[in-house]
């Protein structure tokens, strides 16, 4: 029998790795990985705070540039949704001259302590990842972040950052 062209050979090779990868994924618990904003909470806007049950201690409210935050020398606290079943990223966004430190604490455990410098006239964002034992099996947790040696930086937005994990729906079902 004679040797097939290469170009034939290529081609069945092809194929046959598509067909092992459509297999992996196919067998994969899950198909698709989002990274999304599940909540956004506006610091210093009385309503987004309202909506998210704000709290806090030896606090002040301002406006730089046009935009609202809030800082605290004591702490300022939060609850945000989440998703009941990845990691959550807390992410802060900081004004113009919002240099301080501060605990950030979910669900009363110190997740991280951080000090902040903003050096910039543009907004900081500063991602910190919460330990999956935290959060686990909840849609909505307490974040708060407590002062260090003077007032926290300016807060303008706290964001909750997850994956979502979409589940394949049984063949022959549509969305």
């Amino acid at each position: 029998m004679a040797t097939p062209p290469p170009l034939l050979r290529r081609a069945a090779a092809l194929a046959a790795l598509l067909a092992a990868c459509a297999i992996a994924i196919a067998a994969s618990p899950f198909r698709h990985h989002d990274r999304r904003v599940v909540d956004l909470v506006a610091a210093g806007s009385a309503r987004s705070e309202a909506e998210h049950g704000y709290a806090g201690h030896d606090d002040t409210t301002g406006t730089i540039d046009g935009r609202a935050y809030r800082q605290a020398r004591g702490w300022m606290r939060y609850a945000v949704t989440t998703f009941d079943d990845t990691e959550v990223t807390i992410a802060c966004t900081f004004l113009s001259s919002a240099s301080g430190s501060f605990d950030l604490i979910v669900e009363d455990s110190v997740v991280a302590t951080k000090r902040v410098d903003v050096t910039t006239g543009a907004p900081t964002v500063v991602e910190l990842l919460v330990p999956f034992a935290v959060t686990k099996g909840k849609t909505s947790i307490a974040v708060m972040l407590r002062a260090h040696d003077g007032p926290t930086p300016r807060l303008h937005e706290l964001r909750t950052i997850q994956d979502h994990n979409e589940v394949p729906l049984p063949s022959g079902v549509f969305r």
